[in-house]
Parts: structure tokens; sequence; C-alpha cells
């Protein structure tokens, strides 16, 4: 009897092992983090408009990425978009980095309106889909997809 159950509790624990170690890794923990580096350099796409917005046109967008000195988890941003065959500085935007979401963010003023805008970039690899929120309106005023340049 002493012997069935010790073959039986020999049989439970190499059961339980074994499926331990079947578990799946736990989201996030085994994902690379998104750092500085990973961002750097030219990055190139479409920046749609949303909604109902007359003054806003489509654009062909270059977006160049670099380092802030001193600053680990931050990124300056160049914007250019393309007119008439050549390219125009949109704007400059410096973006906090949010390494476990692979987020890019920034806020920045609206003169025109008075409003404020807020651009989100999510990067996956050689491609970074983003938005540009428009308050107080809360409502999206870009769609941006773009590849890295290589």
């Amino acid at each position: 009897m002493r012997s069935f159950v010790f073959l039986f509790l020999c049989f439970v624990l190499l059961a339980a092992s074994c499926s331990a170690q079947k578990q799946p890794p736990v989201h996030g923990h085994d994902q690379k983090q998104l750092r500085v580096e990973d961002v750097i350099g030219d990055w190139q796409g479409d920046s749609k408009c949303q909604g109902n917005n007359p003054s806003c046109h489509d654009e062909v967008s270059l977006y160049h990425f670099s380092a802030i000195e001193d600053q680990p988890n931050r990124l300056h941003l160049a914007g250019d978009k393309l007119v008439n065959g050549k390219w125009e500085l949109m704007g400059e935007f410096d973006l906090d980095l949010d390494p476990e979401n692979s987020r890019l963010t920034t806020e920045f003023p609206i003169p025109r309106t008075g409003g404020k805008g807020v651009l989100t970039f999510i990067v996956n690899g050689d491609k970074m889909e983003g938005t540009m929120m428009i308050y107080p309106e809360n409502v999206i005023g870009r769609k941006i997809h773009l590849e890295r340049n290589k």
C-alpha cells in the first residue's frame, strides 16, 4: 500500500511539474520594452484627416526623431510634409516615451482655436501608428501611419 501511495504522489508531482512548464508567459513580462534608440531616425507615411474639418488636408509626412540629451525617455520630433514636391517643416515637438506600452505622446497648443492637441504614437517594430486628438472637442483630428526609412 505504501509503495502505491508513493508512486501516486510521484505521478501527481510529475504531472504538476510538466503542467507548470507549459504555461504561457505572462503578458508584458517577456516583451521587449521600447527604447529611445528603437525610434531614432526617419519615419515616412501619411497623415489623414478625420471628421469634418475643411481646413485639414491629407499629407505625405516625413518625421525625424532624435534623442534629447540628458532626457532618457524623451525624443525630439521634427515633422515635414510634402508640398509641391518639396519637404516643408510642419512643426517640432518633444515627446515622452512610455517604454512598457511602446507609446510616444506630446501635448501642444492650437493657437487658431485656442484648444490643444495631443499626439500619440504606438511603435511596433518598423511601423508606427498615430493619432492627433483635438480638444476641447475631444475628436480625432488625424490618423498617422508611418514606416521607418531604411
